[in-house]
């Protein structure tokens, strides 16, 4: 059971599964890989190459998402970074800190 089906989930916004190509520019870092799903307030990034470094969380970056064939480009911050060693999943949970796309 997860947790949107017990109801022990308190996200804000619903998350959308969705697979899509993603690049983050962190700390002058460039990350990419791909999303697993996405929210009105984020996004769950996994298969990043290389790996983001738990000591990232709190930090903001550039997160490009490819949406409908083009890129669109959010500021956001680093907000859990998962290993493959830890019972959560591996990857990086960022918080879009402008809610809408930036041009």
């Amino acid at each position: 059971m997860t947790n949107t089906e017990s109801g022990s989930d308190k996200r804000q916004h619903p998350r959308v599964a969705i697979e899509v190509d993603y690049r983050l520019f962190l700390n002058g870092k460039h990350y990419i890989g791909k999303t697993s799903n996405i929210s009105a307030n984020g996004a769950f990034l996994v298969v990043p190459e290389p790996g983001i470094p738990p000591s990232c969380v709190s930090q903001f970056g550039d997160l490009d998402i490819m949406l409908n064939g083009q890129w669109s480009h959010y500021r956001c911050e680093i907000i859990y970074v998962g290993t493959d060693d830890e019972s959560f999943s591996a990857g990086a949970g960022v918080l879009n800190i402008f809610a809408k796309r930036l041009e």
